[in-house]
């Protein structure tokens, strides 16, 4: 995991939002149009903010009639008043919000101040709201709302991550034999990849991570399921390859585990999940992944699948190793077989 990386994210993130934040009045629209532009086309944010599109509630319709009805309304206009009662539907009003106005841009300058007043007005109730008090409350609520939903989701994704990247190091280090036993032999009545599942959850458990294991989801039991404080799921599924796998099966073991971990996103409404993989193999694996903060992951019908390999080989000493051997899988590869295996 590469912090630079990360920080250079975060750093984009308040970058962005400064510029709504901070424009003058005239270029609000404009700026809450590139803002949406390039949430839109980021690689993980636009997953993010397609769940908030998701978010029911009475303030969805309330929004978008306001939108809807105010540009062409001559006269007063009640757009109501702000309802939401948790802080995902804060989240979702923000969102809605900033892309509301985003798509402005074609209305004559007054009608975009008109919907803007309007806005204004749901949000702290005041009729008599004017043009620049509802753009300072917007700024406050709505821009401010939609960029800690955002950050929040980065430095969870990274907080998750970080864990299984310790799980990982102290794994290879230190436990390659006692895992490799775990999955021939068992733990707790379980081998195989549900046993290295177990160890998993315990590792995590121990840092203090709140989380369930769920017992079943429309597409069949997933290892780990955690929760956020907000309700939020997060999918973390094992996959073990073990000694002596060619190249056909460890695409095929490949490929189900990111279909698999893509079905259970599905099910629990997620834009992500984690895959780590167990091997085994004396041979390597490199997988052809795209990167996000240095994070691989694998695009699975809109879901993004992170992978992390916990290498557990018994490797042989660097006399008796001979040539290095490796299995290249690509990421066309992984997705045409997951496709015709589906």
């Amino acid at each position: 995991m590469d912090q630079l990386l990360i920080q250079r994210t975060r750093y984009l993130l308040r970058s962005r939002f400064r510029r709504a934040q901070t424009c003058p009045d005239a270029m609000f629209v404009h700026s809450c149009r590139q803002l949406v532009h390039w949430i839109r086309n980021h690689p993980l944010l636009r997953y993010v903010v397609a769940d908030l599109s998701k978010v029911e509630g009475e303030h969805v319709e309330r929004i978008k009639q306001t939108l809807d009805e105010v540009p062409n309304c001559n006269g007063s206009y009640d757009p109501g008043f702000y309802t939401a009662a948790t802080n995902l539907k804060h989240s979702s009003v923000c969102w809605l919000i900033v892309q509301g106005i985003s798509e402005l841009e074609s209305l004559e300058p007054e009608k975009q101040k008109f919907v803007i007043s309007c806005l204004g007005e749901y949000l702290n109730n005041d009729a008599y709201i004017k043009f620049d008090d509802a753009v300072s409350v917007l700024r406050d609520v709505a821009i401010d709302g939609l960029y800690e939903h955002l950050d929040e989701h980065l430095d969870e994704r990274n907080s998750i991550y970080s864990i299984l990247i310790k799980y990982k190091q102290r794994s290879e280090w230190f436990r390659k034999n006692r895992l490799r036993e775990f999955a021939e032999n068992g733990l707790e009545g379980k081998k195989g990849e549900v046993a290295l599942a177990i160890d998993v959850q315990e590792y995590i458990l121990d840092q203090g991570v709140e989380f369930f294991v769920e017992p079943a989801s429309a597409s069949g039991e997933v290892d780990l399921v955690l929760k956020s404080s907000e309700g939020r799921y997060i999918i973390v599924d094992a996959k073990y390859v073990k000694n002596e796998s060619n190249r056909s099966s460890v695409l095929s073991k490949l490929a189900s585990g990111f279909h698999q971990v893509a079905r259970y996103c599905n099910d629990f409404d997620v834009s992500e999940g984690f895959l780590v993989n167990f091997v085994a193999n004396t041979t390597r694996i490199r997988l052809g992944l795209d990167t996000l903060d240095n994070f691989p992951y694998l695009n699975v019908g809109n879901k993004i699948i992170y992978y992390i390999e916990v290498n557990i080989a018994e490797e042989p000493s660097a006399s008796k190793s001979g040539k290095a051997t490796e299995i290249e899988l690509s990421k066309e590869e992984l997705i045409s077989t997951l496709e015709a295996e589906s």
